[in-house]
């Protein structure tokens, strides 16, 4: 009996859109929407309409007046240097975003470096570097205090005193550990840090409360303590794009645009 021969991923891109036939694979599973239940019966639905069900798009958000109703928050954007993050200039590309992380996504040896995705024939880069490039953000390599209290744990109360009104607090659970922060525990300050990270560094369309990660990095922002933002950014489009949850909104598509219009 003949042996089956494995199937070899050609060194070259599958196609104009996709890395390899995997990713294309992945492009149509993740992209094009769960089967529902019941189908083929009553309830057929349009595949368009799924598409933007199952992996609808996180848009950034323009700070317009904030600052000049909370000024703190406004001295800390632009004292960070991060201004940029909250004036991108153009509308997202839908189909360049989904493009983009569907190649983005780690499948076998694709794509062969870290931080690399693949729109229409090009590679497109997305490390620190090139983040806080596009950001006009110069990181000089010191130590970013955001990874250093993910790595080695924060001072929780102080950062609910930095964070939380009076008797607000961490929710923790039954083994103690500290989860969130509910929203209305937040100080207004620390709820326009809230607004503006989910929309446009930490993308997350869940509001009532604020994951560990999430407090603890505005409590950096707050503290004006040593952010590498570009790291932060990098890190959360790599965990979008190899997410397992096939209905996860695909966050930064502004940034992720312009990246490609840049090429």
């Amino acid at each position: 009996m003949a042996t089956k021969r494995k199937e070899k991923e050609p060194e070259q891109p599958h196609s104009s859109r996709f890395l390899s036939r995997k990713h294309e694979k992945h492009f149509k599973k993740a992209f094009t929407g769960r089967k529902l239940e019941g189908e083929g019966k009553l309830n057929k639905r349009p595949s368009c309409i799924k598409v933007v069900q199952d992996r609808r798009l996180l848009m950034e958000r323009k700070v317009g007046m904030i600052p000049n109703f909370a000024p703190q928050f406004g001295e800390q954007l632009l004292g960070d240097d991060w201004g940029k993050l909250a004036t991108y200039p153009a509308p997202a590309n839908i189909a360049v975003v989904k493009e983009f992380y569907t190649n983005a996504k780690k499948i076998g040896v694709y794509p062969a470096e870290n931080y690399l995705g693949y729109v229409r024939g090009h590679a497109i880069r997305y490390d620190p570097d090139s983040i806080n490039n596009f950001l006009d953000i110069v990181w000089a390599g010191e130590q970013c205090q955001f990874a250093l209290c993910m790595e080695e744990g924060a001072d929780f109360e102080d950062v609910e005193r930095v964070l939380c009104i009076p008797g607000g607090h961490f929710q923790r659970n039954r083994s103690g550990s500290v989860v969130n922060i509910r929203r209305v525990d937040l100080t207004p300050l620390a709820k326009y840090w809230m607004a503006f990270s989910h929309a446009n560094i930490q993308p997350c369309s869940h509001v009532s409360d604020i994951t560990l990660n999430r407090a603890l990095f505005i409590y950096c922002a707050i503290r004006n303590l040593n952010v590498n933002i570009g790291q932060v950014i990098t890190d959360e489009i790599s965990v979008c794009a190899n997410t397992s949850n096939n209905k996860a909104p695909l966050g930064h598509p502004s940034l992720i645009t312009h990246l490609c219009k840049i090429k």
